[in-house]
């Protein structure tokens, strides 16, 4: 059985997408061995020869609309808006804020895919009314999904409004929320290494709650899943049912079928990096780039996207080897990322401890910026 012979009869038995409804799928489907300036989306196409076959005139027809999604995939990617960088800055009351007033931690939240500012509000809360500063940013879907390598210059506009509150250069700590507040993250940190030195940011410790995941395979099931997430997210951004059909359609078109075929043929694939890392694979590895920065991992035994078994073995166990600065919470019963609406009381007091207890004196703090202004002298 041929790859693309695989690929029509997996998807037609796992009743993925209704087939024979949908002659414009089943005609993609059915001859993805084309020219790779036909069918621009599928990787490595040329290794495949040419068929000679025949098409019916409404086959036909759907393969011309296809190549004009296809090009339209792989045009240009579109242009930063000010919604792409829409962020929520919101300080405590007065009477909370500490004496050392412009040293004020900042607390930035990252949250997850398809949430929304009213659901950060419930962890910046926990923040606020300890005195500290926060700062909410949610990822746009796209970004998330298909223009990953756009999201450090997305990050480095956040940066820039931060700057103008002058955020950065107090004590900072980071809130990542599942995998797409680690890309958040990643790119921040990208975007804050290609920004002059002297603007290198002060993270004082990390919070990981329900991140960082495994790899994703590339399965069938998995990129229906992928697509339904997409498609939900797309309508939490208010972009309306077509729109989100069709974002969700250019990306079965532009990482969907490609990766399969490259998994299937043995290739490795390549899903959301920056600079060819995995944002899971950045969590993952963050003690070795950021030795003196504490972590807090909160995870629980029935998070369906991060396996407890995977966080313990993969990452745990490797922090634990090299003597890394970590703390470790696992939760009962809570599903991903709702850690705190199932356990309040102890999420509430394991971040506060977390960030408390790794707060550092006036004097260190000013210490730290002046070591990074001499060192990039």
């Amino acid at each position: 059985m041929t790859v693309n012979q695989k690929i029509f009869s997996s998807l037609k038995k796992s009743k993925v997408l209704s087939l024979n409804k949908n002659p414009l799928t089943r005609t993609a489907l059915a001859f993805p061995l084309l020219e790779k300036s036909r069918f621009s989306c599928l990787p490595d196409s040329s290794v495949y020869p040419s068929r000679n076959f025949t098409t019916t005139k409404y086959e036909s027809a759907a393969l011309k609309k296809l190549d004009k999604v296809a090009s339209h995939v792989h045009g240009e990617v579109p242009a930063i808006t000010d919604e792409d960088t829409k962020m929520i800055i919101e300080e405590p009351a007065s009477h909370l804020v500490s004496k050392t007033g412009s040293t004020n931690p900042v607390v930035v939240l990252f949250g997850w895919a398809g949430a929304s500012h009213k659901n950060l509000n419930k962890y910046s809360s926990i923040y606020l009314e300890a005195g500290f500063t926060t700062v909410q940013f949610i990822l746009s879907t796209r970004h998330i999904f298909r223009d990953t390598d756009q999201i450090p210059e997305l990050m480095s506009k956040v940066m820039d409004q931060m700057g103008q509150q002058g955020l950065l250069d107090r004590p900072m700590y980071i809130h990542c929320l599942s995998d797409t507040g680690v890309m958040c993250y990643q790119g921040l940190d990208i975007a804050s290494k290609q920004r002059s030195t002297v603007r290198r940011l002060n993270i004082q410790g990390v919070v990981w709650d329900s991140c960082p995941g495994p790899y994703p395979e590339v399965t069938l099931s998995r990129i229906s899943a992928f697509l339904i997430v997409n498609w939900l997210c797309c309508m939490n951004d208010k972009l309306g049912v077509v729109e989100s059909l069709h974002s969700s359609y250019r990306l079965l078109l532009d990482r969907g079928w490609p990766n399969l075929l490259r998994r299937w043929q043995g290739k490795p694939v390549t899903l959301n990096m920056m600079n060819g890392i995995w944002c899971g694979h950045f969590g993952r590895d963050h003690h070795l780039q950021f030795p003196l920065v504490p972590e807090l991992h909160l995870y629980s035994d029935k998070d369906f996207y991060l396996p407890y078994k995977y966080l313990e073995k993969e990452v745990l166990a490797i922090k634990e080897e090299s003597g890394a600065d970590y703390t470790a919470v696992k939760f009962v019963g809570s599903p991903h990322v709702s850690h705190l609406k199932r356990h309040k009381k102890r999420y509430k007091s394991q971040v506060l401890a977390f960030i408390v207890g790794n707060m550092k004196p006036v004097e260190e703090t000013e210490e730290f910026v002046m070591r990074r202004l001499h060192r990039n002298s």
